[in-house]
């Protein structure tokens, strides 16, 4: 991401309501999943260390990559888990073939030019039988100013996405879009953006939410997702 972004974006996982919510999200459906006891898990991309501290099995081994100096340090000096600063091109010796239980990437993949070959490293990271858990900004129409700031590749469909962890020889559990409630009022958000004749804020998305909104947004988010649940 850009650097002038990056330095505020430890603040901004922390607080505001669509990192908060989508932590949530996540801790659900990672404790849904048939994990062995203890499982090893590898988080590609863990930013300044929130999820690893929230959203994982309690008995969890856990290990962090992170690509950016700042960020990777900061996971490191609050997370007692072993967090490395690297790319997923150049992982550590440490990170073994076959040796996780599952592997993460939460918003990380769009990042990732050659984002078939990541995922074909990432099946080789896994024992027989382990899994990733990743999550994708949805539909390439969207694309805003907030990818840009982001320096994403892409966005993606079902189908795209689908089509990619096949050809990475991944068996496919469960692949669904999420927060659709506020799909709407995203999308409306973007195009507007698009056609202004002025490019707004250099933070993205973060520019139209601040606190008064910030809790509000945080419900409808985990209220429409758990509520759709079954």
């Amino acid at each position: 991401m850009q650097e002038s972004y990056a330095r505020q974006y430890a603040l901004l996982e922390g607080e505001h309501w669509w990192f908060r919510a989508r932590r949530l999200i996540l801790r659900d459906l990672l404790a849904r999943l048939d994990w062995p006891p203890q499982p090893k898990i590898l988080e590609i991309g863990v930013g300044p260390g929130h999820n690893l501290l929230e959203i994982y099995p309690s008995d969890a081994r856990l290990e962090g990559v992170e690509p950016d100096p700042a960020l990777a340090s900061l996971a490191a000096a609050r997370s007692p888990m072993p967090v490395f600063n690297a790319s997923i091109d150049q992982l550590p010796p440490g990170i073994q073939e076959e040796s996780y239980d599952g592997v993460t990437m939460f918003d990380v993949l769009e990042h990732i030019p050659d984002d078939a070959r990541a995922l074909q490293i990432v099946n080789r990271k896994l024992k027989p039988g382990g899994r990733i858990a990743l999550s994708v900004p949805a539909y390439m129409w969207l694309w805003g100013q907030q990818d840009i700031v982001n320096q994403h590749c892409r966005r993606y469909t079902l189908t795209e996405l689908r089509q990619k962890l096949d050809a990475a020889h991944f068996s496919i559990e469960h692949i669904t879009y999420f927060n659709t409630f506020l799909f709407l009022p995203i999308a409306i958000v973007r195009l507007i953006a698009r056609h202004r004749s002025q490019i707004y804020a250099a933070e993205g998305d973060f520019a139209y939410v601040r606190k008064p909104s910030n809790a509000v947004l945080f419900n409808l988010s985990v209220r429409n997702v758990f509520s759709c649940d079954t």
